[in-house]
């Protein structure tokens, strides 16, 4: 029997009729297991586990998931408040990209995995877009319309070359449902793909085999979507690579 690579997908805290729970959406599992994953799901409490280090050792891949939650402001030394924040999520991410840095593990990161990214490698966000005449393109969905409308494509990615995305084309039409966004790029970090008004929409880490993080949402309809089946076969690939090498 083929031994498909592990992936984890990091949890966020959310109340579940009343009471805390720790939730990801099954768009997210489903797109793993639907390009030959095997989604593990990574709750806060191992945070507080004695056998962490073994739970990261079967793991083949991280997916850093969109959420509703932000990023603490502190830890990218920002002074604004947040509505609503998820400190431990925060906590989870980072030491798993601890992990991934470490190990050279691919990892991927959707819309608030791409913010924790950028923030872990230094970087800082816009708090809120919408206070910013710099960008002009609908960035965030109408939350009155069906989930199909605010998933469908409303603007461009424009891709750069040498980079990941480069393999897939030029160009290609993405949604888009986010409030905050890469403000200064981490250092390290390497631009793959922006908005025609400029908005970092893509980046990633040249130093390491595969560390992407994308500003829209890939899993939402996967398979019928070029590149959205373009990221999630490739990282399940290199996942299956970790794993045979590791």
């Amino acid at each position: 029997m083929k031994v498909t690579p592990i992936i984890g997908i990091v949890c966020c805290r959310k109340d579940i009729q009343g009471q805390p729970g720790q939730a990801v959406h099954d768009k997210y599992i489903n797109s793993i297991s639907g390009f030959g994953g095997t989604p593990i799901l990574l709750p806060e409490q191992l945070l507080h586990s004695n056998n962490l280090a073994g739970v990261l050792q079967t793991l083949d891949g991280v997916l850093l998931t969109g959420s509703y939650s932000n990023v603490a402001p502190h830890r990218y030394d920002a002074k604004h408040k947040e509505k609503i924040t998820d400190e431990e999520r925060d906590a989870l991410s980072f030491n798993l990209l601890d992990y991934a840095v470490a190990n050279n593990m691919p990892v991927f990161g959707i819309c608030r995995g791409l913010q924790e990214m950028n923030v872990y490698f230094g970087g800082t966000l816009y708090p809120d877009l919408f206070v910013n005449s710099d960008f002009v393109e609908k960035h965030k969905e109408d939350e009155g319309a069906t989930a199909d409308e605010q998933y469908a494509p409303v603007h461009p990615l424009l891709i750069k070359t040498g980079g990941i995305l480069a393999q897939f084309g030029e160009r290609f039409d993405i949604n888009s449902l986010h409030k905050q966004a890469i403000k200064d790029l981490a250092p390290p970090l390497r631009i793959e793909g922006i908005a025609p008004d400029g908005l970092i929409e893509a980046m990633s880490h040249p130093e390491y085999d595969y560390m992407l993080g994308v500003q829209w949402h890939p899993e939402w309809k996967p398979k019928e979507n070029a590149l959205s089946t373009f990221l999630f076969t490739q990282f399940i690939n290199k996942a299956n690579a970790y794993r045979q090498r590791k």
